[in-house]
């Protein structure tokens, strides 16, 4: 019973398995045609002998149609090779195969039998020797598919012994037997073949099947190490890969090649506003706009809100810059995000290849600095980056060498700027202001080394060693004068920082509430709870907190409400023409009159004339900072002027 269920398997692995199927029709059609060849040779050779004795029918018009179908038949089977079958047609060749192996089997045998009744002894042999050797050579053609094999042997072999063994003759007998235990052997053998042939085919559709698996798999990993899930451009990676293959073909090529680096303006607003579901889909429409605007314009995304751009074919400047501002504009058209219209811009910093710089890198960071440009001067356009930008960045990278080898215990030293309230003729605080003066710089701008320390990571320590320069100078000022402390985002950033200089602030004998800590907007924009944790620390200590450059940021009144502030400083952009500006007039009295009605101080800064002054006081402030009263002071100038404290209407 085994056995009969694994030769029913065998019969009907072509059948179940289309692998198989096409398997065994590959072998097929190299190895039948030699099978015909055997028939077409047998049959010519049995019709020649016996064309003197037998009927013209038996010797030359049947033996001629058998030619003929195997003739055709193996045309068939050589137009196999050349033209693969689907599964269902190799299905259907296999059992179209098994069938006519029957019918050819049947016809041989029928009429090798009889023409066995023609001619003499010799003639007779022939017959049973030529039937013997062609169905063995058609069987063993036929390996791969065992259940043709076995039809063939009882339609030739089956018919022929069973006709020896009914003849009476001992010999016939002796060689019918011979036949069938020959025929049984081999059908083992054949057996074990197309078993051993089904396996091997299986096997190598399971290594197929995992090889594709495999390949699915790197291919689905390549796009992911390469494209944006969100947007579907091409990633970081795949920016700087491309950007490098493209730099190569430009160098052979000597084409126009530029990179430059996009980042939304208005961005953050909308997913605080809207939600990130509505972020997403404007950075989706953007990735959209991108991708539709131009052939020689290969877009990426390289992380939130900031695309990378290569852009190919260009001749001059003007061209690069005509399509930056052609970039801007498509972003300026509003976005459906699904409850609103959202309304927004994109800044752009454009680096020409090889112009400005020859790598990938290089052309990718002065892209970068060129958009910092573009975001802090000309926001929602785009700056092509020239060799000034240049000189800018060698002196960035040569403060930063500096700045890491820096002995800032010595060489960073503390100035203050005093605040006086006209309204008593008083001074009543001062804000602490860093100075750097390196042994081989000189001094160096804090505007120039803040955002170095910032790029470094050393604000921290820098931050530290000041508030304690800063704690030491007012140790002995009068106890009714605050002291304003800047904090950089980045100290904010950490209220493990934090906690240590509010440490400090404990540890100095000063009243907490003489110290205010000044921060900017930019403090929280990046992750506004972790800024209110840090300033809620200084805050339940008892010091103050002041926003600092007021007015000019994007969402600083939605803000002042949700972070606890004493003070607000209007910035001096206000103040520089409020002479002449009504706008900027009634914007400083809208601040002014915001601050009375929250309760919070309110200090101007940049005042350097009387008639500033006198503007300002008019519309209601009185709390005053600026050249008109005060210069930036070091230590010792800012302890006596402390002293001489009786007539602050002179300019120090």
């Amino acid at each position: 019973m085994n056995l009969f269920r694994k030769w029913r398997l065998c019969l009907n692995a072509g059948k179940a398995n289309p692998a198989l199927a096409q398997a065994q029709m590959q072998s097929f059609s190299k190895q039948m045609p030699l099978m015909y060849v055997i028939v077409i040779i047998d049959t010519i050779a049995l019709a020649y002998v016996h064309y003197p004795f037998a009927p013209k029918l038996l010797s030359l018009y049947l033996p001629a149609g058998l030619v003929a179908l195997s003739i055709i038949r193996m045309i068939t089977y050589w137009s196999f090779g050349r033209n693969p079958l689907s599964d269902d047609q190799a299905k259907s060749r296999l059992r179209q195969m098994t069938v006519l192996a029957a019918v050819l089997g049947g016809i041989f045998s029928t009429w090798t039998l009889t023409l066995y009744a023609y001619g003499n002894a010799y003639t007779q042999v022939q017959i049973l020797l030529i039937t013997g050797v062609t169905c063995f050579g058609m069987i063993v053609c036929l390996m791969p598919l065992w259940n043709s094999a076995l039809v063939l042997v009882i339609s030739t072999i089956g018919v022929v012994s069973t006709y020896m063994l009914v003849s009476g003759k001992t010999e016939f007998m002796t060689v019918s037997i011979n036949l069938v235990l020959v025929a049984c052997v081999v059908l083992v053998v054949l057996h074990r073949y197309s078993r051993d042939f089904a396996r091997l085919v299986a096997h190598q559709q399971a290594m197929d099947t995992r090889q594709e698996e495999t390949q699915e798999l790197s291919d689905k990993n390549l796009r992911m190490a390469n494209q944006d899930s969100l947007t579907d451009l091409a990633n970081r990676r795949r920016f700087f890969s491309e950007l490098k293959a493209r730099i190569e073909t430009g160098r052979a090529r000597k084409f126009g090649l530029a990179v430059a680096v996009l980042d939304l303006d208005g961005f953050k607003p909308i997913n605080d506003i809207y939600g990130h579901a509505a972020g997403d889909r404007v950075l989706i429409e953007v990735a959209r706009r991108l991708s539709e605007f131009s052939e020689d314009v290969f877009a990426t995304r390289l992380g939130g809100d900031e695309f990378g751009l290569v852009i190919e074919n260009y001749v001059t400047d003007e061209e690069l810059i005509e399509m930056g501002a052609c970039i801007c504009g498509l972003l300026q058209a509003p976005v459906n995000t699904g409850s609103t219209m959202a309304q927004m811009s994109g800044s752009l910093g454009i680096c020409k290849f090889p112009d400005s710089a020859d790598t990938a890198e290089k052309l990718f960071e002065c892209a970068d600095y060129a958009l910092f440009h573009a975001k802090s001067l000309s926001r929602g356009h785009s700056v092509l980056f020239t060799e000034g930008h240049g000189e800018k960045i060698r002196d960035e990278r040569s403060i930063d060498r500096r700045l890491q080898d820096a002995d800032l215990e010595n060489e960073l030293s503390v100035a203050f700027q005093f605040v006086v309230d006209d309204s008593i003729d008083k001074i009543v605080g001062a804000e602490a202001l860093a100075r750097w003066t390196n042994p081989v710089l000189g001094w160096v701008s804090p505007a120039a080394f803040i955002p170095a320390a910032e790029r470094s990571g050393s604000i921290n320590r820098l931050t530290e060693i000041m508030f304690r320069k800063t704690i030491e100078a007012v140790a002995l000022w009068p106890d009714d004068l605050f002291i304003s402390f800047n904090l950089s985002p980045h100290d904010i950033a950490v209220p493990e920082h934090i906690r240590h200089l509010a440490s400090l602030v404990e540890q100095s004998g000063i009243a907490p509430h003489r110290f205010t800590f000044e921060i900017t907007e930019s403090s929280f924009m990046h992750d506004f709870q972790r800024a209110l944790e840090s300033l809620q620390i200084l805050k339940n200590l008892g010091c103050k907190i002041a926003l600092d450059d007021f007015g000019t940021g994007f969402s600083s009144l939605s803000h002042v409400r949700n972070l606890p502030l004493d003070r607000l400083k209007v910035d001096r952009s206000f103040v520089n023409d409020i002479e002449s500006d009504q706008a900027s007039r009634a914007v400083a009295r809208t601040i002014i009159d915001l601050c009375r009605n929250l309760k919070l101080d309110c200090i101007v800064e940049g005042v350097e004339t009387v008639e500033q002054l006198q503007i300002l006081k008019e519309i209601g402030c009185t709390k005053i900072q600026g050249y008109l009263f005060s210069r930036p002071m070091e230590v010792a100038t800012a302890m006596q002027y402390v002293k001489d404290n009786a007539d602050i209407r002179q300019i120090a």
